[in-house]
């Protein structure tokens, strides 16, 4: 059972920290944070084509 969680926390930690380099959906791009609920979010907003 120890292997299992191993293996579910190097998981997690491989698409956290694909999340901090790029917080946006592909086709959108940040620009700059917006506060949303009191805390501070990405602004993603479409790409300009």
């Amino acid at each position: 059972m120890a292997a299992s969680k191993k293996a579910t926390k190097s998981a997690t930690k491989k698409t956290t920290s694909k999340k901090k380099t790029d917080p946006c959906w592909s086709g959108y791009e940040q620009i700059g944070s917006k506060t949303k609920s009191g805390k501070k979010v990405p602004n993603c907003v479409p790409e300009k084509k």
